[in-house]
């Protein structure tokens, strides 16, 4: 995940996350948004993070788009993007469950699709940089420089995607599990019944 898409994705992931879970939310009280809010923010900082903060620091000029050299972004700026993705997540989903308690349909689309629209929009303008793997000065001369498809850093990339998918997946599976409504009171037991002799004596008196 490019360090520039990092925040973007993540904030749609949790939009997904609240859009997904809104039917089975519908169905209970609120009691639930918060645990549903700890999944989120767990999937952002167990999952999703370190599947960015990974190209940062193993692929640290491709992560930035060859745009500026890794070597000189201090090492409180990537771990403040890393925080900033793992909070993406849950931000994403607040704000959309926060946008569907006021009852309107469009507003958590477009809390999804703008951010969306916006890091395919990056994406697509940057994908010829994003397509050879080097360093910054490699890609800036144009020397020494090999696709990503069939590299190291290729199959790092499914493999991360992959992560993050099957635990999107695992995500709006634990959202939809029934720990999420509030507890019932039981129901008052019903006396038991008197014995068929005991009814027998009263009615022969």
């Amino acid at each position: 995940m490019p360090a520039f898409l990092g925040p973007l994705v993540g904030f749609v992931l949790g939009v997904a996350l609240a859009w997904l879970a809104r039917a089975e939310a519908a169905r209970r009280d609120d009691s639930g948004w918060s645990a549903r809010a700890a999944v989120a923010a767990l999937y952002g900082a167990l999952v999703y993070a370190p599947a960015c903060a990974y190209f940062l620091i193993f692929a640290g000029d491709w992560s930035l788009g060859y745009l500026i050299d890794s070597r000189a972004v201090p090492s409180a700026a990537g771990l403040a993007l890393a925080l900033l993705d793992a909070g993406s997540v849950p931000l994403g989903l607040l704000a959309a469950r926060r946008a569907l308690g006021r009852r309107s349909s469009r507003a958590p689309m477009l809390l999804g699709v703008v951010p969306a629209v916006l890091a395919v929009g990056l994406l697509l303008a940057l994908f010829p940089r994003l397509r050879v793997e080097g360093t910054f000065h490699q890609v800036r001369s144009d020397f020494g420089i090999q696709p990503v498809a069939g590299g190291p850093l290729g199959y790092a990339i499914l493999w991360m995607n992959g992560m993050i998918v099957a635990g999107f997946v695992a995500a709006v599976r634990a959202m939809s599990g029934r720990g999420f409504e509030r507890a019932k009171e039981p129901a008052e037991e019903a006396p038991p019944a008197a014995p068929q002799s005991y009814l027998g004596r009263r009615n022969r008196r």
